[in-house]
């Protein structure tokens, strides 16, 4: 590889460590067959997910669906009236008439337009077809931050598909590898193709709230080309979707983030558990409102300061996204165990650094456990346990800043003659896989 002291014509040595290419390939087989089985159960229990008074999958889809029914056959506006989306939900949905359980719309306009066409077909059909495109634009991204020293036989994709953020995401249907995949896209054609990467950005529009460290990061990096595009992405995007769906559907759009911030955040109760947040983790510990939203804030601007500091520090587009994949869960204070695909997105862009520089014993157990965060906030609600997820998305974060800073080193380390004792762990197998 040019990285290892080791003479070119010799193969590369095997990764002796327990976390290596073939256990994690095993392991992903392994989660698959386990959600397959899962699905397969559901299937079952509920007559072919027929049986409506069982949550079952898609519950979130529906909601897209349900908007786009409504806007098609009423007006796009009526999709954030809650009583009117409910009952499209109980007729043609997930949920029978009757359920405790409350589906808003709580999107913008722009998000409103990607959905319009989904209820053109039956809702499974429709859901079924929303995996699959968004599930292929989030693999290719993922897999694409490992670079191109991954063989092919270690079926890469497979750590992805297999990881339980995407089988959270698509027992929800929900679009979180649709918005993991643009920013994934977007940074990896940063350098190559730095408009279509403004453009990448610029549809985060759907879900605003996560392209926020976007404009930091491309200031830091004096991107001005990708961050013209992207504003003029955003607002064109923006334009047509207010010119489709209505000028009302914006204070809808604010009146229905204010009840969600109540409603899911501030007074969220359950839905704590299941929010890798501090804030979340401050209210499901009985601390106030105000001193929940200091911490959070504090923590915000702590990752916001980190990503600029990698993104400042080094070029390298896995560290990069892993930075800013990870300080926007960070940021936020509503994100769902659905969303960690950006999680796993970070972890991707770490690896693709770690099999060119090495990764320590520590730093692969501390990957995996983050690869296997979303089991426990999507269980949680059973358990009700101290919500631990913010303090791991941290643990990432420090992780991320720490390579960073001895990136220089890890140069100087790879140099043939030269001990890797200086910087990072010797380079791994070239054949490692995610």
């Amino acid at each position: 590889m040019g990285q290892s002291s080791q003479p070119e014509h010799e193969p590369p040595k095997a990764d002796r460590h327990w976390i290596n290419a073939n256990t994690v390939r095993k392991s992903s087989k392994l989660m698959l067959a386990v959600f397959v089985l899962i699905f397969a159960l559901g299937a079952w229990v509920t007559n072919g997910f027929t049986d409506t008074r069982i949550t079952g999958p898609a519950s979130d889809f529906s909601v897209f669906w349900g908007a786009s029914h409504i806007a098609l056959h009423e007006h796009p506006l009526h999709a954030y009236d809650i009583d009117k989306i409910m009952v499209v939900i109980n007729q043609y949905g997930t949920l029978e008439a009757g359920s405790e359980r409350i589906l808003p719309w709580l999107y913008p306009p722009t998000f409103l337009l990607v959905v319009l066409p989904l209820s053109l077909l039956p809702l499974w059909p429709s859901y079924l077809l929303f995996m699959l495109a968004t599930g292929w634009l989030y693999v290719k991204a993922t897999v694409g931050l490992l670079g191109d020293k991954v063989d092919a036989r270690q079926r890469a994709w497979m750590s992805v598909v297999s990881s339980p953020a995407v089988f959270v995401t698509v027992l929800m249907g929900q679009n979180s590898m649709l918005t993991a995949g643009l920013a994934a896209t977007a940074v990896a054609w940063l350098d190559k193709r730095p408009v279509l990467a403004g453009v990448a950005i610029g549809l985060l529009a759907i879900k605003p709230q996560l392209a926020l460290l976007f404009p930091v990061v491309l200031l830091v990096t004096r991107a001005w080309k990708t961050m013209a595009s992207a504003a003029v992405t955003a607002v064109l995007f923006a334009a047509i979707s207010i010119a489709v769906c209505g000028w009302d559907t914006v204070p809808a759009f604010f009146q229905s983030a204010h009840w969600a911030e109540t409603n899911l955040v501030e007074q969220g109760g359950t839905a704590w558990y299941v929010m890798p947040t501090f804030l979340a983790a401050a209210r499901a510990a009985g601390i106030g409102i105000k001193l929940a939203y200091a911490i959070q804030m504090s923590t915000a601007m702590l990752a916001l300061l980190a990503t600029a500091i990698v993104w400042r520090r080094t070029a390298d587009t896995g560290l990069r996204i892993a930075a800013l994949a990870t300080a926007t869960l960070l940021i936020s204070p509503y994100v769902r165990a659905y969303e960690l695909t950006w999680l796993v997105v970070a972890i991707a862009g770490y690896v693709g650094h770690g099999i060119r520089f090495g990764l320590s014993s520590m730093e692969r157990g501390a990957l995996v456990a983050a690869w296997l965060l979303p089991v426990f906030e999507f269980t949680n609600p059973l358990f009700h346990l101290p919500q631990v997820g913010p303090f791991f998305l941290a643990a990432m974060m420090a992780l991320i800043v720490h390579r960073t800073l001895t990136h220089a080193r890890v140069h100087t380390a790879a140099k043939p003659g030269l001990s890797a004792a200086a910087g990072m762990p010797a380079a791994v197998n070239t054949s490692t896989s995610a």
